[in-house]
């Protein structure tokens, strides 16, 4: 058996730290694997960082680019060929997909090849009825949430889609003294602060924009000194206008790093501020990296965060609310003494890398 992981190229998120987790546990489990990407760019960049090698397979129009269904169609056709001959020269098992425009291209001539096709469904889908062809693309669905899953298809019979868990590194948590240092020398953060964070891609439906004025009436009434750090990167557009709403000393927009695990560590506390996160992957970081979390109520945070149990849990758009949970984080050290270790627990014991390999790889020997 070997197993291909196909991507874009021209982005960085949770599914492709998720899918590298899993990467290297199949590689301890001896059953070879590939990472491929279409387009030079964030993601061969990040690659080359971390030390781990990928194919490169040229393709510019991708499936799934534009909402056109005629255009999806064209643009599977023009690239059939070249991934079917890559399928069929390099003899792959199967074909994990984890973004639309991969599973758009790559489903339809890998049900052509010997392969089988994995189509992993990372967000929630919309309730059009044209959805319903994906069952005839692929050999497997895999959900990240409930709340995911439940949007799936109803032509998809129960034998062929499984809810999976993300995978992490619970193993790996780092000093929170010297996550510090490195996040004060590296962003030139003042010391002593009450250092809130945000980790994540910034675009709108993140609600980062909600997040900022939350922060900055907070640091009105607030009586000790606080700062904030935003790490990611989006659109210039809608980043410049984050900037601008923000305009503040207090505020600091970070771009992308390649190490969020000891970002987080050095978080005092850390913001996910998304009411309908598919899944929520910087919960759990923080939980492993035991930073206490505040979190939008609603989408795949209700998964994993119990209110004053894993975390704190606030209603979006209630400014109020927001302040009212910082405020307790800040100042109830005993009570986040207890959630956070309690957070640590549940991520260790529910999202393990072990645990996730073992479901992938059963669902890879089933399609055998």
């Amino acid at each position: 058996m070997k197993v291909l992981f196909p991507f874009v190229g021209d982005s960085v998120g949770g599914s492709h730290n998720s899918i590298l987790e899993l990467y290297r546990e199949l590689c301890k489990n001896d059953i070879p694997s590939c990472i491929l990407i279409h387009q030079k760019g964030p993601l061969s960049l990040f690659l080359d960082d971390i030390g781990i090698k990928y194919e490169y397979l040229p393709i510019k129009k991708l499936a799934g680019e534009k909402p056109n269904v005629f255009l999806v169609l064209y643009n599977v056709l023009i690239n059939f060929n070249k991934i079917y001959m890559y399928l069929w020269r390099n003899e792959i098992s199967v074909v994990h997909g984890n973004d639309l425009r991969i599973n758009l291209t790559w489903s339809f001539p890998t049900k052509l090849s010997r392969a089988s096709y994995v189509w992993h469904q990372r967000t929630v889908m919309s309730s059009s009825y044209l959805w319903n062809v994906i069952y005839f693309l692929a050999d497997y669905f895999i959900t990240i949430s409930r709340h995911v899953h439940e949007t799936l298809p109803n032509n998809i019979s129960e034998s062929n889609k499984k809810l999976v868990l993300n995978p992490f590194d619970t193993t790996k948590s780092y000093n929170k003294f010297e996550s510090r240092n490195f996040i004060e020398s590296t962003y030139s953060i003042p010391k002593d602060v009450l250092l809130v964070g945000y980790i994540g891609r910034l675009v709108e439906w993140k609600n980062v924009d909600f997040l900022i004025k939350c922060f900055l009436e907070y640091s009105k009434h607030c009586d000790c000194a606080v700062h904030m750090l935003i790490v990611g990167t989006g659109r210039d557009e809608y980043v410049s206008a984050l900037k601008k709403l923000a305009n503040t000393a207090n505020i600091t927009f970070a771009g992308f790093n390649n190490r969020p695990n000891k970002i987080i560590s050095g978080f005092d506390v850390l913001v996910a501020p998304s009411n309908i996160e598919p899944f929520g992957r910087t919960l759990v970081e923080s939980m492993i990296q035991k930073t206490p979390i505040i979190a939008a109520r609603g989408g795949g945070h209700l998964e994993i965060i119990k209110h004053r149990t894993t975390g704190w849990l606030y209603d979006h758009g209630n400014t109020d609310d927001f302040i009212m949970q910082i405020n307790e984080v800040i100042n109830e050290c005993k009570i986040v003494e207890n959630v956070v270790k309690r957070a640590y627990k549940y991520a260790c014991l529910k999202f393990s890398s072990t645990e996730h390999v073992k479901n992938i790889i059963n669902i890879y020997n089933q399609l055998r």
